[in-house]
């Protein structure tokens, strides 16, 4: 007998008699259904036989095998992984508006896209789940998943040993991490319904259950915050007061400069905006992504604001609450409905600040971590 890292016992070798006839098969091994078996069996009672020194287990099968194979992606998995990935997240939420085109545009169409990296989960030839990991570039020491999506009608088996392949994949290392965040490196921002990324949404109870069942914790809470273009009016005060009559309001188109960085947003349209005094120096700037309209991963309507440099300083300067409220205002007339950003749950003088600007808490999302032994 050998012991399953989940508590599991794991029987061999076990003989198999059919109910019926009492015919006994040929003799197999048992696993655990959550981490190493191929194949998943319901049994009756065990019955212990002596057989000289060799004790053989007796079982009846109630019902058939149903091998679960993963493996990694190929090429003719796409339409199955757009599939699953609606309606994963539509038990979530509403269905995301993805289709074959946007999902390899965003993911599969990368430089860097690793198949080996994909992993499929298939039974009796049908794709049930599927997991997106990154392999820790240049010395890191977390691995982070992308995504873990299953089909409606998947068991909770087949997301554990999804999780189950990944822990024990030669590209991962001990400690991993489930969810994105202000996702700028792996492809999956913009796509519905990640946006900017807020980890695992509170609303997807089931990978939560999931999570939590196979071990890992949650850390921080992230809130994905969001301004109503239409009929925007931005806070007045005396310093916006000031501002107004002293500053103006500059957009100017970027190119990334760092190549995984161009490479991950290549989707996305990236602008600084910025606000200039009377002599045209900046006084500050905040960056702004639209969709590209020959992707159109992201919604041509939804535009992410990038605050990760005032997101480190934890609070917004009052030149910088200015100009987020101008550009807002702004954004009507180039029909953009919503704009988002992310924001931690420690961040809260941040978050504040953003609220005096009709940004409002829409959803809340978290990462899920794991530190599991590698021997």
């Amino acid at each position: 007998m050998f012991p399953c890292r989940f508590s599991y016992l794991r029987f061999g070798p076990l003989q198999l008699r059919c109910r019926l006839c009492d015919h006994a098969t040929a003799e197999v091994d048992i696993g655990c259904v959550r981490c190493e078996s191929q194949s998943v069996h319901t049994l009756g009672p065990l019955h212990r036989r002596h057989a000289g020194n060799d004790t053989v287990w007796l079982a009846s099968l109630t019902l058939d095998a149903h091998a679960l194979k993963i493996r990694p992606f190929r090429n003719a998995d796409l339409p199955d992984l757009v599939r699953i990935w609606i309606e994963h997240w539509s038990t979530a939420g509403p269905p995301p508006y993805v289709n074959h085109a946007k999902y390899e545009q965003a993911v599969l169409a990368r430089n860097f896209f690793d198949p080996a990296t994909l992993l499929v989960a298939e039974s009796d030839g049908t794709v049930t789940g599927w997991c997106h990991f990154a392999a820790p570039e240049d010395g890191a020491d977390e691995t982070v998943v992308h995504a873990l999506c299953l089909a409606a009608n998947a068991e909770p088996a087949v997301g554990l040993k999804l999780l189950s392949a990944i822990e024990h994949s030669r590209q991962a290392t001990s400690h991993i991490r489930i969810g994105l965040v202000r996702d700028d490196q792996r492809g999956y921002a913009g796509l519905e319904p990640i946006g900017f990324g807020i980890g695992i949404p509170l609303s997807d109870y089931r990978t939560s259950s999931l999570l939590q069942q196979a071990g890992y914790t949650p850390g921080m809470a992230h809130f994905r915050m969001l301004a109503r273009v239409d009929q925007y009016r931005p806070p007045v005060n005396r310093a916006a007061l000031q501002l107004r009559r002293t500053s103006r309001l500059s957009c100017r188109p970027i190119i990334p400069q760092e190549k995984r960085l161009a490479a991950c947003l290549a989707h996305v349209d990236l602008e600084s905006a910025e606000l200039l005094d009377q002599l045209g120096s900046p006084i500050a700037s905040v960056l702004i992504w639209f969709s590209d309209p020959e992707a159109e991963v992201m919604s041509p309507t939804t535009a992410i604001l990038d605050l990760k440099a005032q997101h480190e300083q934890g609070r917004l300067l009052a030149a910088e609450s200015y100009l987020i409220g101008a550009l807002v205002h702004s954004l009507n007339q180039r029909n953009i409905q919503t704009v988002e950003t992310a924001i931690d749950g420690d961040r809260t003088e941040l978050i504040e600040q953003l609220q005096k600007l009709q940004f409002k808490v829409v959803d809340e999302g978290t990462c899920w971590e794991k530190t599991h032994s590698t021997a």
